[in-house]
């Protein structure tokens, strides 16, 4: 059982590290690129924070996980994981808010391209009819 426990300790430690460095390369990419605009380098670092409480909260659980054997099995057993279970619960509803967060941010450059495409068609709308009056009053 400690073993399990160890191995599962382990790998929890080992994808909370594995998150934290990916973190650490999208702020680092943020940085490079000053010219993007801000409404993207506010959402891509705001997911950074988001996804870094998932990582830290990871990592609790792992810590959690590896001293689970240590825990006497009464009703400080229950209490214990039920906190780990709220843990889980957490990392859930900051996944759910993350994943709201992107697809708003999705639908609002979809909305804008739509925007920019249909201006650009009425642009091309209107040229396309000012070009036509101007060949027929040369025709007249």
């Amino acid at each position: 059982m400690l073993f399990a426990t160890s191995l599962l300790a382990f790998v929890l430690t080992l994808v909370s590290w594995m998150m934290h460095t990916h973190h650490q390369q999208t702020v680092k990419m943020v940085e490079r690129h000053p010219e993007w605009d801000s409404r993207k380098r506010e959402y891509l670092l705001a997911q950074v924070r988001r996804r870094k409480k998932v990582t830290y909260t990871l990592m609790l659980i792992a810590i959690a996980v590896l001293i689970s054997p240590a825990i006497p099995h009464n009703a400080a057993f229950i209490v214990y994981w039920a906190v780990v279970l709220l843990l889980v619960l957490w990392m859930v509803v900051i996944a759910g808010i993350d994943g709201f967060a992107t697809k708003s941010y999705i639908l609002s450059l979809r909305d804008e391209r739509i925007a920019s495409r249909r201006a650009l068609e009425e642009e091309v709308k209107r040229l396309r009819e000012e070009n036509r009056s101007a060949s027929s009053s040369v025709e007249e």
